[in-house]
């Protein structure tokens, strides 16, 4: 089995287009966590469901995770993973200023030597998702953030670049293309 947790903030959105446009069936559980409100997540949802074969599913407490389908978390609600296979939505406080937060999600992870874990960081404002990368990549995940270069706004993926933990920077082309490799290997 294999996880990703895409991060994603101020300008997030039209480079998340960008990169799932004509994305296949992956064989991977995907859950995004956009920094949005609750109003605008079924928007983001079905214009993600326009563009790429993934199942896109905006998650209720107890989903589970299953390859082929991207969880888009509900706005104003952090998505906790349960034993990196069921969807907890949470209402606690906010972290980094957010709901949903990236890092949340992602110290949610457990190792699990049978699970790949990947994590990616797009554009946005503050540093959401830095320690959280850290975490992912000290428990055996690989890391990756967008370009600097090619964000709206680039503190988040700088953020998560000081940490000295990120496997590898590239550009939403790149991402395109690591997700379509993703469907090669099986």
């Amino acid at each position: 089995m294999k996880i990703l947790i895409i991060g994603s903030s101020t300008g997030g959105p039209r480079i998340l287009f960008d990169i799932f446009s004509e994305i296949p069936k992956l064989p991977i559980s995907i859950i995004l966590v956009q920094h949005m409100p609750q109003s605008t997540t079924p928007r983001l949802a079905r214009r993600l469901s326009q563009i790429c074969k993934l199942d896109v599913i905006i998650p209720e407490s107890g989903t589970k995770l299953s390859p082929g389908c991207l969880y888009v978390a509900p706005g104003d609600n952090h998505l906790i993973l349960v034993n990196n296979e069921r969807i907890l939505l949470d209402l606690s406080e906010k972290v980094n200023y957010v709901r949903p937060s990236i890092d949340v999600t992602l110290f949610s992870l457990k190792e699990n030597q049978d699970i790949q874990l990947f994590g990616i960081i797009l554009s946005g404002m503050g540093n959401d998702g830095a320690e959280g990368m850290a975490y992912l990549k000290s428990i055996g995940g690989y890391t990756i953030v967008q370009d600097p270069g090619s964000c709206i706004i680039k503190s988040m993926p700088e953020s998560a670049l000081k940490t000295g933990k990120i496997d590898a920077v590239f550009t939403p082309g790149q991402i395109h293309d690591f997700l379509s490799g993703l469907a090669k290997k099986g």
